[in-house]
């Protein structure tokens, strides 16, 4: 029973709850959706294998593969929008740790809050204002 309360949250996510990334950092949408970075993509991916592997999770608004010049083959990382936050959350929950081409990989979200991430620095905002004169001029 609690297994299905659990598929729920995923399916279902509270509206005031803002999912984080591994380091506990609430998460931001982009322009138009939720971008996720994929590490330890296989050089020889093709932008295809990506998109197969990313759409069980749901549509793919977007996909950016980064390639190396000199050699064509991916540089080893993705980037995957969706316009759907649940899907992205599906793709790190579900995605993280699991195998594409051989290679494991490393799922989590690409945007951060910020300012929330200041907070959670516990920067104090005067400290932030303090600046040393600059130097006059001859």
């Amino acid at each position: 029973m609690s297994d299905a309360g659990e598929a729920m949250d995923v399916d279902q996510p509270s509206t005031s709850t803002i999912p984080t990334t591994k380091q506990g950092i609430p998460i931001a949408k982009s322009i138009e959706g939720y971008v996720i970075i994929v590490q330890n993509v296989h050089e020889e991916a093709t932008e295809e294998d990506v998109q197969e592997f990313f759409e069980e999770f749901g549509p793919v608004k977007n996909i950016h593969l980064n390639l190396d010049r000199q050699t064509g083959y991916v540089k080893g990382y993705a980037l995957i929008e969706y316009t759907e936050l649940q899907n992205a959350i599906r793709a790190v929950q579900e995605g993280d740790g699991e195998e594409l081409l051989g290679h494991i990989l490393s799922i989590d979200y690409a945007f951060v809050h910020s300012d929330l991430e200041l907070k959670r620095g516990k920067r104090d905002k005067d400290e932030e204002k303090v600046r040393d004169k600059s130097p006059e001029r001859s």
